[in-house]
C-alpha cells in the first residue's frame, strides 16, 4: 500500500532515519487506535487503515489473517500457491534459506 498523503509519507522518511519531530508525533496521535472518535475497527475508515507494526513476522500473521478474513467475507476459501525460489537459476534447498525466504513474504 503506498500512501498518498504528503506530510505522513515525510514522517515515515523521517522515521526510517530516526529524525522525527514534535509534529510527526502530534500527526502519529490523530492515529492511534482508541481515539474516542473511533466507534469500531470494523466501520470505515478503520476497517481500510494501513497497520504499521516492526517486525516481518508480526506483519505476515497479520496479512494471514486478513487474507483469510477477505476470502470468508466474500464466501471463497483460501487459496495457498507454493512457487520454487531460485537463485541464479538454481533451486534455493537450503532449509534455513527456504524458511528465511517463506518467513519474509
Amino acid at each position: 500500500m503506498r500512501t498518498e498523503d504528503l506530510r505522513y509519507l515525510q514522517l515515515l522518511e523521517r522515521l526510517r532515519h530516526g529524525q522525527c519531530t514534535y509534529d510527526d508525533y502530534e500527526l502519529l496521535l490523530t492515529r492511534v487506535v482508541g481515539q474516542p472518535s473511533v466507534a469500531s475497527l470494523h466501520d470505515s475508515p478503520w476497517n481500510q487503515a494501513p497497520i504499521l507494526v516492526f517486525r516481518n513476522e508480526v506483519r505476515t500473521q497479520l496479512n494471514h489473517k486478513a487474507a483469510i478474513h477477505n476470502a470468508t467475507q466474500s464466501g471463497n476459501l483460501p487459496i495457498v500457491c507454493v512457487a520454487q525460489d531460485t537463485c541464479k537459476g538454481k533451486p534455493i534447498e537450503d532449509p534455513t534459506l527456504i524458511k528465511e525466504t517463506v518467513r519474509i513474504i
